[in-house]
């Protein structure tokens, strides 16, 4: 089995590569899950439903132009979204190295300042699906 060191990830978003700000990542790939029990039923049945993916970024702050803070400022609240891709490493996607985009990432949470005197600011970013959209999609 083969063991992933995880110390390359690419992080781009609206075009921005922002891989060197990450610290951490999560990609979450889900679906509500329904209750489908009839009566009669030995055991629940269920049911997926809607998909609910979202991205989770914890990255070092940047406030230069063009860095962090002037590209994710300005997209929060944008209906439309922009796309993110991410990969498990930087190089060339193939099928031991997937992308996984989401072309219309909604901007839905995003912390302009967080951080104690004498540390790094670290920020949360979280992004979901535009309205309408696939979703998350993986590519090899």
């Amino acid at each position: 089995m083969a063991v992933v060191n995880f110390r390359n990830a690419s992080v781009v978003y609206n075009s921005v590569d922002i891989s060197v700000k990450v610290r951490n990542l999560r990609i979450n790939l889900s679906a509500e899950d329904l209750d489908g029990t009839a009566m009669g039923a030995t055991s629940r049945t269920h049911v997926p439903g809607l998909r609910d993916d979202r991205i989770e970024l914890t990255v070092f702050q940047d406030y230069a132009v063009g860095v962090l803070d002037s590209v994710f400022a300005a997209q929060l609240g944008v209906a439309a979204g922009v796309a993110c891709v991410i990969k498990p490493d930087s190089g060339t996607v193939t099928t031991s190295n997937p992308s996984y985009t989401l072309t219309n990432a909604v901007l839905l949470d995003y912390s302009a300042m967080d951080g104690e005197v004498g540390t790094l600011q670290l920020i949360t970013i979280v992004l979901v699906p535009a309205a309408g959209s696939p979703g998350i999609v993986r590519g090899t």
